[in-house]
């Protein structure tokens, strides 16, 4: 596994062990890590996009005009930063550039000694938010097309040479120790491009490009099975022409059991100990994909603290009750991380010095 892929490692819980153990001695810590949405704002209308049609997911909604009180959101972040929480990203919802306070939010971020990062579709990555940026763990953009003509298919804008252009001038200003990256959903749209998506980005100073399926509620096998064989093959030969030190192609869509077979839901969810999401809407959600439903809703922090809400009896009893076989219908991003953790808590505690 090279340096760029342990970015995504499943196996970067066990460098926690304060958290592990109280997920082993059945106790409740602060969120490691915190996606915050400020905003539902976008300047842009992908047609896929999960939170711009409520169809995509079961019973979610979304307010689209909906951001984050600039007071809030700084109450928000001094409890993260208080209560122990390593690390934010900021992201959408919406476009979190199009956050009107997205500077003093990082500012904030950053003095209070919490790693962060952002998820972008990069239109709005202009100079200064190269500087707002500068520090930054790792910054991935949004992008899936090859030419001008289908991103103006797909994302509704005639902004893709700016794109680009955002994109070039950030992988020059960055510091050395934040990863760029290219995140690219896999469509019926895109399919044939994806080798000269690999070819584009390995020439702008990008550090890695993944490559993710398209999540089509009900129809996953049905959508990818005409694309999946083509998908494949120029992801491989794509690996073969442009994968070196400095550029690495991952392969989220080959493997994905989604498309493949009926998959498996996880036994039990730990990752709601360690990760959760607060919206625009100031409601705090299990994960991304459960975000904007009222069944992945954890608390409404509108009124009360972030700490205050975390910590209660309520959300306590919420996250005893949940059964993420019966609540969540989706293959969970998390479910590696959620076995590894299953197998641990459940393993023979009489033994364990003899490794």
């Amino acid at each position: 596994m090279n340096q760029i892929e342990n970015v995504y490692s499943d196996l970067k819980v066990f460098c926690h062990p304060d958290k592990l153990k109280a997920i082993l001695d059945g106790k409740r810590t602060a969120p490691l890590y915190v996606r915050i949405k400020p905003t539902n704002i976008c300047n842009q209308k992908c047609w896929y996009c999960v939170y711009a049609d409520d169809a995509v997911v079961d019973n979610r909604s979304v307010n689209r005009r909906e951001s984050i009180p600039w007071v809030k959101l700084q109450e928000i972040i001094t409890d993260l930063a208080n209560m122990g929480t390593k690390a934010v990203t900021f992201s959408g919802g919406g476009e979190p550039l199009c956050y009107s306070h997205i500077k003093s939010a990082i500012e904030l971020v950053r003095n209070k000694g919490i790693e962060f990062a952002m998820i972008t579709n990069g239109q709005a990555l202009d100079e200064q938010a190269c500087e707002t940026l500068y520090g930054a763990k790792w910054i991935r953009v949004s992008m899936d097309s090859a030419n001008a003509d289908q991103y103006r298919k797909i994302r509704g804008v005639e902004t893709y040479h700016k794109v680009l252009g955002n994109i070039e001038r950030f992988a020059k200003k960055k510091s050395k120790n934040c990863t760029l990256g290219i995140n690219c959903v896999v469509t019926e749209d895109n399919y044939k491009d994806l080798y000269e998506l690999c070819k584009i980005f390995s020439g702008l100073g990008v550090e890695n490009i993944k490559f993710s399926p398209l999540m089509v509620k009900g129809k996953m096998p049905e959508y990818h099975a005409g694309i999946k064989e083509k998908v494949e093959s120029q992801i491989k030969r794509a690996r073969e022409d442009f994968q070196k030190n400095n550029f690495t192609i991952i392969d989220k869509y080959t493997n994905d059991e989604s498309i493949n077979q009926d998959f498996q839901k996880c036994a039990h969810c730990y990752i709601k100990e360690i990760f959760t999401v607060i919206g625009a809407d100031c409601k705090v959600y299990y994960c991304h994909q459960r975000a904007y439903t009222e069944l992945g809703m954890i608390g409404d922090i509108s009124n009360v603290s972030f700490r205050d809400m975390w910590f209660s009896d309520e959300t306590t009893a919420k996250f005893e009750n949940m059964n993420p076989q019966q609540e969540c219908n989706f293959k969970c991003a998390f479910e590696e991380r959620n076995i590894m953790l299953d197998r641990l808590v459940g393993m023979d505690k009489q033994h364990i010095n003899f490794i």
